[in-house]
């Protein structure tokens, strides 16, 4: 009997669904670790609060409390990643540009961003001349903390961050934040802003989806703009660089 011969393509659909169906279970995994793990030390650190309240320490009570208000922030954090990037995918998100002082729109998302940068040295120096600018100061304050966020959790065991912001020379504006970690190597500078880069064991110290830098370049690009990353030399880390026009095209 002859033979079935399979039809052209066929090979190539089934190879497509089950890599799809791959990438489907590996985001599952991603997601459930990143919601359970905040959520398991939160639930510790208010379980031996309720139970031992009597017996503890003022410091320790304090201590327990605190980790379960970051916990909650980092989970809170996480949460807003996942929603932001369903609305950047489905095309929900309309620009909203005004005109607005760049160095004020900074002073602003640092202050926004004050509970995760409690324990950071962070020094903002500006390049140029104070400039105004054209653009949607809620979509570039939510890429930039996305940024910084990045550098808190890949900084050094004090996070230093040094944040520029100007003109280049192009005529585009910039923010560039820097860290005191470890850097990236070259042959990631690209993939790094893959929401799906982190799934592999190399990187389980830090397992998840990845999404914040994700969303920031899809924000970025949404801005008519773009971020990139390079680590300057061996003593330094990470170097992120925001990118955009000073007014709509």
């Amino acid at each position: 009997m002859a033979q079935r011969k399979q039809p052209s393509g066929e090979s190539g659909a089934s190879s497509f669904d089950v890599e799809r169906e791959q990438m489907h279970r590996q985001l599952f995994s991603a997601v459930s670790h990143d919601l359970k793990t905040p959520l398991a030390s939160m639930i510790g650190s208010l379980e031996i609060y309720q139970r031992m309240q009597a017996k503890l320490a003022p410091e320790k009570k304090e201590a327990l409390i605190s980790t379960a208000l970051q916990e909650a922030y980092r989970l809170d954090n996480f949460v807003t990643n996942i929603l932001d990037m369903g609305k950047l995918e489905s095309g929900m998100v309309k620009l909203r540009n005004e005109r607005v002082n760049l160095s004020h729109l900074l002073k602003d998302c640092m202050i926004s961003s004050d509970n995760r940068l409690q324990h950071c040295k962070v020094d903002m120096e500006s390049m140029s001349e104070e400039f105004a600018l054209v653009i949607d100061p809620s979509l570039l304050s939510r890429a930039l903390s996305l940024v910084l966020d990045n550098a808190v959790k890949y900084g050094g065991e004090t996070p230093n961050i040094i944040l520029r912001y100007g003109k280049d020379e192009g005529g585009l504006g910039y923010i560039s934040v820097q860290d005191n970690g470890k850097g990236v190597p070259e042959a990631r500078y690209d993939s790094i802003f893959d929401k799906y880069t982190r799934f592999s064991k190399s990187d389980q110290q830090s397992a998840g989806t990845g999404l914040g830098l994700s969303i920031c370049r899809e924000i970025m690009h949404l801005l008519g703009g773009d971020v990139n990353v390079v680590t300057p030399d061996a003593k330094s880390g990470a170097l992120f660089t925001l990118s955009f026009p000073l007014s709509p095209d």
